[in-house]
Formats: C-alpha cells, sequence, structure tokens
C-alpha cells in the first residue's frame, strides 16, 4: 500500500513538473493565457498532492506505530525506498523549477511595472503614490 501511495504522490509531482515547465516556456513567449488557463489544474494537481500525501503519511505512521522500536528505513522494503529516493528527487527538481519561474515573474512584473509608471508617472509623498501627474500622452484636442 505504501508502495502505490508513493507512487501516486510521484505522477503528481511529475504532471506539477510539466505544467510548471510549459509556464516557464509560455511566460518567455508571454502568452500569459495559457499560464491563467493552467491555474485551475494544477491546483487540482495540488489538491490530489496534498490527498495523497496524507494517505502515505497515514500508512507510515501506522508502519511506524506497529514496529517502534525500529527506524523507517529498517521497515520499508527496497523499491518502497528505491521510490521514496525517487519522490525525493522529483521533489527537489519541481522546487529547482519553481525558484526560476518566480524569478522570470519577478522580472515580468518589474518589466510592467516600470512602463506603466513611465506611460502613466505617479508622486510619491511619504512612500504612497498619491495622483498621477498630468497625463500628456492621453490628452485630447477637439
Amino acid at each position: 500500500m505504501i508502495s502505490y501511495y508513493i507512487k501516486g504522490v510521484t505522477k503528481n509531482i511529475d504532471d506539477l513538473i510539466g505544467l510548471t515547465k510549459e509556464d516557464i516556456d509560455d511566460i518567455k513567449n508571454a502568452k500569459n493565457e495559457a499560464i491563467y488557463n493552467r491555474t485551475k489544474i494544477k491546483d487540482e494537481i495540488i489538491s490530489l498532492f496534498e490527498n495523497n500525501k496524507s494517505l502515505l503519511d497515514s500508512e507510515l505512521i501506522k508502519l511506524i506505530e506497529k514496529n517502534p522500536d525500529k527506524e523507517l528505513s529498517d521497515l520499508l522494503v527496497k523499491n518502497e525506498k528505491e521510490d521514496l529516493e525517487i519522490l525525493k528527487n522529483k521533489l527537489k527538481e519541481l522546487q529547482i523549477l519553481n525558484k526560476n519561474y518566480a524569478k522570470l515573474v519577478v522580472a515580468v512584473n518589474e518589466f510592467y511595472s516600470s512602463l506603466f509608471d513611465k506611460i502613466f508617472p505617479t508622486e510619491m509623498e511619504n512612500y504612497k503614490k498619491i495622483n498621477p501627474k498630468s497625463f500628456s500622452l492621453l490628452r485630447v484636442s477637439a
């Protein structure tokens, strides 16, 4: 049963890795709509991951409670240990991808914020942005 739950969690992580790679490609190509459309799918996979991880945790706790004098690594069979190692590596891969994605998101946000500030300049008063300066770009003569 433990092996089954490990494989379920690993599949969820694989799915998130694939979607995050697509997000990275799409943010580089300014395909914001595609990223937005995947958000719901990612949320569902994260919910599945959390559920599968809870089931795995529960099974591991039961195993430890039945054998309190032994270490968890001694209680798992070889293929379960290997599957846990694979899961650990997948989680590291996802973490690295998410860091890279976050860097891209921050860069894009900074770009759009600076562009917006150049087009619609605002004045600062005590660390607050106040009414924008006159919009010479938007003046229309009738």
